[in-house]
């Protein structure tokens, strides 16, 4: 253990754990507490013994300043640390997240400049807000997985399955390649699964997209285009479930390939590979598209250009050869182990957080 015990408060942005949450803030203090330190979790409307701590993360963004608290604790010789992994200043017109910009705009401002040094997920987020505030100390510590809690596929499955996961803020993503998908579907004859979007039927979230008489939210626009496509298809649909089940039901899915497409915006460009660690996580190969993040970290091999002859090439290439598909799924697996598991990635933590503390 680095230096002397720290005392940490994560403190959520919401009353709910997300999975920006969880995976920032939650095992990431699970792992701290396994190195010897003292970690806790709560709301700003928690009522809290600040004495008890002695470092203050706040996730994300909130509703409303966090200026008086901020500066009170570090008057008092608090240090305050701000973790993001979104680039709120790069949501545009067209984006899902359009509706929360402004007040996740103001309030990450406001901790950027309050926070004694700012923790971030990838590089390219931290030059992000390097360009804003070139004189903030900014660290970058990778998400990472508690991999020993993912259970590895069972296999063996009589016709191949592949599968997509993600939230409605991905309905773009998906209906980018959903037409390569049905192209070769028609040819191979797979299961084709997709695990999240909502936690409703998708026939019935169709309905409401289109009856929906104030649209604010970009997947909804999108959504009817996709849900048209998918009855042209054979397909089965996993809802949302809560975070706790999500790690057993993604292994039961018992995908053989996972895809991850992802439009290339500004707002994309800084996120991480999530998806990529935990299709490996449950034994999954990915196949991602070839934007920011994932080239920082996944073999070219492994990408394809966002075109719809590629990922017909690069997917058909994936389902007709099985020692292939193994090879690169072995490859995939070998790196997110050595790279993404929290119980060595939370050594940077412990650094980081030991460096703003001084």
């Amino acid at each position: 253990m680095e230096g002397e015990k720290l005392r940490i408060l994560m403190i959520n942005n919401s009353k709910g754990e997300s999975p920006s949450y969880c995976f920032r803030n939650k095992i990431v203090g699970i792992a701290l507490e396994k190195l010897g330190h003292s970690v806790h979790y709560g709301s700003t409307a928690a009522s809290i013994d600040i004495d008890d701590y002695d470092v203050f993360i706040f996730n994300r963004f909130y509703e409303g300043t966090m200026e008086k608290y901020v500066e009170f604790l570090k008057s008092i010789g608090k240090t305050v640390i701000y973790e993001t992994d979104d680039n709120y200043e790069g949501i545009d017109e067209s984006h899902a997240f359009i509706k929360i910009k402004d007040f996740a705009i103001l309030s990450s401002r406001e901790l950027i400049k309050l926070a004694d040094g700012i923790t971030v997920s990838t590089p390219e987020l931290k030059a992000e807000i390097h360009n804003f505030y070139p004189d903030k100390d900014i660290y970058v510590v990778p998400n990472a997985l508690e991999l020993d809690k993912y259970k590895k596929r069972k296999g063996g499955n009589k016709k191949l399955r592949i599968g997509f996961q993600g939230s409605n803020v991905h309905v773009q993503d998906l209906l980018m390649v959903i037409d390569a998908v049905a192209e070769l579907q028609k040819e191979y004859g797979f299961e084709f699964v997709i695990f999240g979007l909502d936690d409703t039927p998708l026939k019935d979230l169709n309905k409401f997209c289109l009856n929906y008489k104030d649209k604010k939210w970009k997947w909804m626009e999108d959504f009817p285009k996709l849900y048209e496509r998918l009855e042209q298809m054979e397909y089965t649909h996993i809802k949302t479930v809560p975070y706790e089940d999500y790690r057993d039901k993604l292994s039961e899915l018992n995908l053989d390939i996972g895809i991850a497409p992802l439009t290339d915006n500004r707002f994309n460009r800084s996120k991480s590979c999530l998806k990529f660690y935990e299709y490996a996580a449950v034994g999954t190969v990915t196949l991602a598209s070839k934007v920011l993040p994932y080239t920082l970290e996944m073999d070219d091999e492994d990408l394809v250009k966002n075109r719809h002859d590629k990922w017909v090439a690069k997917l058909r290439k994936l389902i007709v050869d099985e020692s292939y598909r193994q090879e690169r799924l072995y490859a995939q697996e070998a790196w997110v182990n050595e790279n993404r598991d929290i119980n060595k990635v939370v050594k940077q933590w412990e650094s980081v957080i030991n460096l703003i503390k001084k």
